[in-house]
């Protein structure tokens, strides 16, 4: 595994448990061998989830390149599904917050003309039920679409790197990748550039973890995410070009 010295900094691997040298101070670091590998949640076997969560989270996005050496040297799917799934349900209820306090300040402003009118009384009676139409959706359709999304996406990803010559790892430490790149989705709570960052940065991680996990170049790693974007964009461009060109044959067709 990848550790970190305390005197200098520096990262090592070590294959060894016990007191071992840093090959850059020579100072002595302690090395723990729990016989458990992968991210900070995956290792994680004290209850401590909370803690777990965030360092998870941290390490991606501070140090993405040794956190997917983790994840690739880890194994199993269930914890990197149920991360994802809890960064997407809190993404939904920033979102469902935003929405809420949206509505309120837009029936707010014209609440007392609406009750000087008997109309505003029903909108508030409602209000409540609506809430919890959206609470109550986003608990079922939350899950559903995130994993039918992760298992999209990491198919797609893995298909490509097959494609590529570059898939050295099985479908399940793609699904990892995937899972974990889901980590900057966190920055969707803020308003406006938030969802901007959050999928620019998901895609670069996804590109990192990719070509770690699969010892491949970043070239590769990068033409297997967005290959799809791009086929999909170059099917568009032909069915609008065969469109245009059979108006525009009618038109001159026509004009005869």
């Amino acid at each position: 595994m990848v550790y970190s010295c305390p005197r200098c900094g520096e990262k090592f691997q070590s294959e060894s448990a016990g007191v071992v040298r840093c090959p850059s101070c020579g100072g002595e670091v302690q090395v723990l061998e729990t016989g458990l590998r992968g991210a900070p949640l995956d290792m994680e076997q004290k209850g401590a989830w909370a803690e777990a969560f965030f360092a998870t989270i941290k390490d991606a996005i501070a140090d993405p390149v040794i956190f997917f050496q983790h994840v690739s040297e880890g194994d199993g799917w269930l914890r990197p599904w149920l991360f994802s799934l809890v960064i997407s349900g809190c993404v939904f209820l920033v979102a469902a917050a935003y929405q809420t306090g949206f509505n309120i300040m837009a029936s707010g402003a014209g609440f007392g003309g609406a009750l000087a009118h008997g109309v505003g009384t029903l909108s508030a009676l409602l209000m409540p039920l609506s809430v919890g139409t959206l609470i109550a959706f986003g608990v079922v359709a939350v899950p559903v679409g995130t994993t039918m999304a992760l298992l999209i996406q990491a198919g797609v990803y893995h298909l490509c790197l097959m494609i590529l010559g570059a898939g050295r790892r099985d479908f399940v430490c793609t699904f990892r990748v995937t899972c974990y790149s889901m980590a900057p989705q966190v920055f969707q709570i803020v308003p406006f550039l938030g969802g901007f960052i959050a999928w620019g940065w998901q895609m670069a991680l996804a590109i990192i973890g990719l070509k770690v996990a699969n010892q491949t170049t970043y070239g590769r790693s990068t033409l297997a995410v967005f290959l799809p974007t791009i086929l999909c964009c170059g099917a568009l461009i032909l069915v609008g070009s065969a469109v245009a060109g059979g108006v525009f044959a009618a038109i001159i067709a026509a004009s005869k």
